[in-house]
Order: C-alpha cells, then sequence, then structure tokens
C-alpha cells in the first residue's frame, strides 16, 4: 500500500521559500538535506515546476514527478503531469510518495497525504515569499527531536513527524 507523505522545511513564521530558493543553503543545514536524502531515497517525489526549475535538474535515485500544465517542460528523469490527482494516479503502485514543494503542491496535498515529515527551523528569515499552510487540529506531532545549531546547521531546528488523529 502507498504511503503518501510531505517533506518540507520551514521557518517560525512557516516560510518555506524566497525567491524561488531555499531559504538557507544546502551546506548551512546539512542535517535536514541529509534526512531529505535518507527519507526519499528510492521513493517517488512530486514537485511543481518552480521547484523542478530550482533543483535544476532530476532527483537521483527517485521518481520524479513534476505538476505542469506546459507538456514542452523537458528535464531528462522527469515525468511531467497535470494535476496531483494524475500523479497520484501514476503512482498507485509506488510504495512511497513524496510531496516536496512548492507551496501551492503543498496546498494540494495537505489533505490527501498520511504524514508531514517537518524540520521546523528556529530562525524567521526575511523576505521569504512562500509558506507552507497552517496545520489543522487534526494533525498531531507523533515524533519530535531538537537540535542546537552547529557548525554544520546554522539554526536551531526540530525533526517533527506529524500524523493525521
Amino acid at each position: 500500500m502507498m504511503n503518501r507523505n510531505i517533506i518540507v522545511a520551514y521557518d517560525e513564521n512557516r516560510a518555506i521559500g524566497k525567491e524561488n530558493h531555499l531559504l538557507w543553503g544546502q551546506r548551512e543545514m546539512q542535517e535536514d538535506m541529509k534526512r531529505f536524502r535518507t527519507l526519499t531515497r528510492k521513493a517517488t517525489v512530486i514537485m511543481g515546476r518552480k521547484t523542478l526549475v530550482s533543483i535544476g535538474a532530476a532527483l537521483p535515485g527517485r521518481r520524479n514527478i513534476v505538476l505542469s500544465t506546459d507538456h514542452s517542460l523537458v528535464f531528462p528523469g522527469v515525468e511531467v503531469v497535470n494535476s496531483l490527482d494524475e500523479a497520484y494516479a501514476t503512482t498507485s503502485q509506488d510504495n512511497s510518495v513524496f510531496v516536496i514543494g512548492g507551496s501551492s503542491i503543498y496546498e494540494q496535498a495537505i489533505n490527501n497525504v498520511d504524514r508531514i515529515f517537518a524540520t521546523e527551523v528556529a530562525a524567521s528569515i526575511d523576505g521569504a515569499d512562500s509558506f507552507f499552510p497552517i496545520l489543522d487540529k487534526e494533525w498531531k506531532a507523533v515524533e519530535s527531536e531538537d537540535y542546537k545549531s552547529d557548525e554544520n546547521n546554522i539554526y536551531p531546528y526540530r525533526f517533527v513527524t506529524y500524523e493525521r488523529d
């Protein structure tokens, strides 16, 4: 049976991006990037066109699906579909699916996933223009681990797993 998940990192204001980029560099929050790679490896990832463009290529070791109405969009190793429903239909035989952004894709997916793997960063990033939806009361934290900033992570952060109540 397929697991539908969201994986996301956001700041104290639920900000996830600024000018179509992450709020921090890959080397600034290394444990978040490591967790992302570990959880999504050998899984299917679903993303919006802007997220794909910001990444620049298909993520290796994963099935990559992009939501876009522009079927002239061509990236090696990427499947293009019109809607989240179409993406889910094409992944019905996949064991694990992760929605990886951006904000409009998260908004569409939040009511159709089983779990949210969040990195909650203890910082407020100026100029953010993309945000993760507020979770309603049916979402409960089932796991949570706090970490301090260090030489590999410029902000304190918390890994939280949410499930529907």
